[in-house]
């Protein structure tokens, strides 16, 4: 009886949340009429392996459809290792994306654009596997944190662009 009254509660403090949100105006990032064009956003890049796993993790934050806008990337990736140990090794390393990207409208206007710089750190033994293996993980991560920041950006300036054509 007490986890139903409770829950009821809560229940209802989220209710009244949501309709004061709504009263003063409030918008998700990830919503508006510019954001639902984005699945099947159109994408040119290079053709390293990041570049491909950047493109396949942006496909799975917006999905299949037919977007009128183009997103062109360019990134470039870096290792550095991060000290070396005692015995003169490096053991541990930094995998840096750093991409830059332009969004564009089916009539070639530019929303966005700018650069955005991802890190991921890996560890290495002596062993060469480890170390590609590492790498390869290192490459994955950043690449899908980096398409989250790139939909992020994406978002942000679509929100601008429909508060700006409201006026």
């Amino acid at each position: 009886m007490l986890s139903l009254r409770s829950s009821l509660l809560r229940t209802g403090v989220l209710v009244i949340t949501l309709i004061g949100l709504s009263a003063c105006g409030f918008k998700p990032l990830y919503g508006g009429a510019g954001f639902s064009q984005l699945p099947g956003l159109q994408v040119s890049r290079g053709q390293e392996r990041v570049d491909y796993l950047i493109d396949d993790a942006l496909r799975d934050f917006l999905g299949d459809g037919r977007s009128p806008y183009h997103l062109t990337l360019s990134n470039e990736t870096t290792q550095n290792s991060l000290g070396l140990s005692a015995t003169g090794i490096a053991r541990q390393y930094a995998l840096v994306i750093t991409t830059d990207y332009t969004l564009t409208d089916a009539s070639g206007a530019v929303i966005a654009e700018g650069r955005l710089r991802e890190e991921s750190l890996f560890d290495a033994s002596s062993d060469p596997y480890s170390l590609v293996s590492g790498a390869s993980n290192a490459e994955e991560q950043a690449s899908e944190a980096m398409a989250e920041r790139l939909v992020q950006e994406i978002a942000v300036a679509l929100r601008q662009r429909e508060a700006i054509e409201r006026r």
